[in-house]
């Protein structure tokens, strides 16, 4: 057994305060290494429920990047497809090509 408080050599003066003792027992080191694991448990799973949550958020954030440069390399197709297209028409008409017509 431990005992935990204050001791005092003068054993027959009155005290003005109420001394404290702890016992520690084998059934209360049981409790307390009992609550030090569950504590210890609980604080591992909030930390690792947390890093799962930041991983799940930096996934979707790397999709929606892959979705946007998808995007942009199709606009920048698009993009130079109509440009091509007005530069061939400028060309023409420098040329004094006229459109082709059908006839009938």
């Amino acid at each position: 057994m431990f005992f935990v408080g204050r001791r005092d050599r003068s054993l027959g003066v009155k005290k003005r305060t109420i001394e404290r003792r702890f016992v520690f027992g084998p059934n209360t080191l049981k409790v307390l290494i009992i609550v030090v694991l569950a504590a210890i448990s609980l604080f591992y799973l909030s930390q690792s429920s947390q890093s799962q949550t930041k991983n799940y958020i930096i996934s979707d954030l790397e999709q929606n990047k892959k979705d946007a440069n998808a995007q942009k390399e199709q606009l920048e197709v698009e993009a130079n497809r109509l440009k091509a297209l007005s530069l061939i028409q400028d060309k023409a008409k420098e040329k004094q090509m006229e459109p082709v017509s059908e006839n009938k």
